[in-house]
């Protein structure tokens, strides 16, 4: 498809335009600009009971405050970053990516923001110490219902409005993928990142609600005198922490298949070589989407169930890591043989898969009972799922942002301080929490402010600490690579990566209509195919 000619930048536009925009470009950088803000305020977050757990004892903090920083880490890392980044991911592509000029539902779309907006200024109340939230990001009862947990009402409407975002998003963005494929864009030859995106948004569409039941349950137990959770009235605590963990663990992959989905557009990019495999990559991703909801009582094996329950949910995670498989022996096979170019974003993206690997096997003991019993709730969980979500799905955003860089401002990265950056990240995030998987297993637990003074638990949270520095000055300069780059970087051509994907044939940054004509595919187009087949304009 030919670039078409000069238009006017899709970021061109006045303070009025932007506030009442339906420009999915625009609502794409709203989010991602906000999920970025948050990414470093949970950051500090975490530095600073980092600091906390340098020496035994309580050195900065009191217990309720590093209760307060640990439950609002969680929230805004989880809700914010490691699911709301993709949203952002989604307005942007999702329309480039198969030839349409916008998302299904604009107005709904801007709608979406604004509540996602909503729930942030929410988030930045529970900064005023009278606002503190202190339950966790998991609001398990009994412990939420006390007064010491904090203001259990806030967490429920954050939760809520987030909620309610990403349903309004979710409908958006299937609805968009399944209606607007421009011709000759099937589900069986579009990009992989879409089906991860789609994927990701029907579990959302199916468990949010699950979430949203769990903590209106919780307000109403709290607050109006309901009895579903407190067992001195006759509930039950497990009834939450099963319709909790129905969403919150199929919440991982919501996080984790747009990432595949990067991987898949990084790898094909960069090795020049078709997918291997790109049926069963589709199948896989749609796989763990359907197992995602078939897992979570793992996360109550230590609650007293019955053994067959433990018997069969250990069956159905281990289980889960057959697809997983498949994703990763297909990007190997694709590197095989290829054309590798070691940029910027394919670092990145190796380095999310090694990272989830090492989460990956490391769940492998988490999912059998005998292990998990004695590893509940120590250091060694908090590492396991730090490689899994932490550090995979955030190599995995940060690749995608580097590798759409030049779409989204037209300007090249400066790809020395990319790498740079990539190295500082791995050494810090390995040194962090390789460390947090031994000190798990030596039995410091977690959600601790203070640790008993030996010397074993001393020495490797100074290593921890020292590695979460690392990982800090790296994720800084990555931050300071895309800042001055948007600014005074290099003009990037419409499409610096000789992809074949629709999004990279037209102007680098797109016009805010992106298409003149919707694009006409040929039969035998595919994204991956690097012998550049030319689709025709309609």
């Amino acid at each position: 498809m030919a670039a078409i000619g000069v238009h006017r930048p899709w970021y061109s536009a006045g303070i009025r335009e932007w506030i009442f925009t339906t420009d999915h470009k625009k609502i794409a950088l709203f989010y991602g600009i906000t999920t970025l803000l948050f990414f470093i305020v949970a950051g500090l977050m975490a530095l600073g009971m980092r600091l906390e757990l340098w020496e035994p004892g309580l050195q900065f903090m009191s217990p309720e405050t590093y209760n307060y920083l640990l439950t609002a880490h969680g929230v805004v890392m989880l809700l914010w970053w490691a699911i709301g980044v993709w949203s952002a991911f989604a307005n942007f592509l999702i329309p480039l990516m198969i030839g349409a000029r916008d998302v299904a539902f604009p107005r709904l779309n801007a709608l979406s923001w604004w509540t996602f907006f909503a729930a942030s200024v929410l988030v930045l109340l529970t900064l005023i110490p009278s606002n503190h939230v202190r339950m966790m990001w998991t609001g398990y009862p009994p412990f939420s219902l006390n007064d010491d947990a904090g203001t259990t009402a806030l967490y429920v409407f954050i939760v809520h409005l987030t909620g309610a975002a990403s349903i309004m998003g979710a409908v958006n963005f299937i609805t968009t993928t399944l209606r607007m494929r421009a011709p000759g864009v099937t589900l069986k030859n579009m990009n992989l990142v879409l089906h991860g995106i789609m994927a990701a948004n029907v579990v959302q569409l199916l468990g949010v609600p699950s979430f949203a039941g769990a903590v209106t349950m919780l307000f109403l137990d709290k607050y109006l005198g309901t009895n579903f959770f407190n067992p001195n009235l006759g509930g039950d605590p497990l009834i939450y922490e099963n319709v909790f963990w129905f969403y919150s663990h199929p919440a991982v992959y919501v996080m984790i298949l747009p990432a595949f989905g990067v991987f898949s557009e990084v790898i094909a990019t960069f090795s020049r070589k078709h997918i291997f495999g790109h049926t069963s990559m589709v199948f896989a991703i749609w796989a763990i989407a359907l197992l995602g909801f078939m897992v979570w009582v793992h996360h109550l094996f230590t609650s007293g169930i019955p053994d067959w329950v433990r018997i069969v949910f250990s069956y159905t995670t281990v289980l889960i890591g057959v697809p997983t498989g498949i994703k990763i022996f297909n990007w190997v096979a694709t590197l095989y043989k290829g054309s590798i170019r070691y940029t910027t974003p394919m670092l990145f993206t190796l380095g999310g898969i090694f990272m989830f690997l090492i989460g990956g096997l490391t769940g492998i003991p988490l999912a059998l009972p005998a292990f998990d019993i004695n590893a509940q709730d120590s250091q060694f969980v908090v590492a396991h799922f730090h490689y899994v979500l932490g550090m995979a799905t955030t190599l995995g955003a940060f690749s995608g942002i580097y590798y759409w860089f030049p779409k989204l401002t037209g300007k090249m990265y400066n790809e020395k301080l990319g790498k740079l950056s990539f190295w500082i990240i791995m050494i810090g995030s390995n040194v962090f929490y390789f460390f947090q998987f031994i000190i798990g297993l030596e039995g410091m637990p977690r959600r601790y402010a203070d640790y008993p003074p030996i010397p074993e638990f001393i020495q490797l949270q100074h290593i921890q600490t020292v590695g979460a520095f690392i990982l800090a000055v790296g994720i800084l300069l990555t931050l300071i690579n895309w800042i001055v780059s948007a600014v005074k970087g290099k003009e990037a051509g419409s499409n610096p990566w000789g992809s074949n994907s629709l999004e990279w044939q037209i102007p680098s940054p797109p016009p805010p209509h992106n298409f003149d004509r919707i694009p006409e595919l040929p039969a035998d187009w595919d994204p991956y195919a690097y012998e550049l087949h030319r689709p025709k304009h309609s």
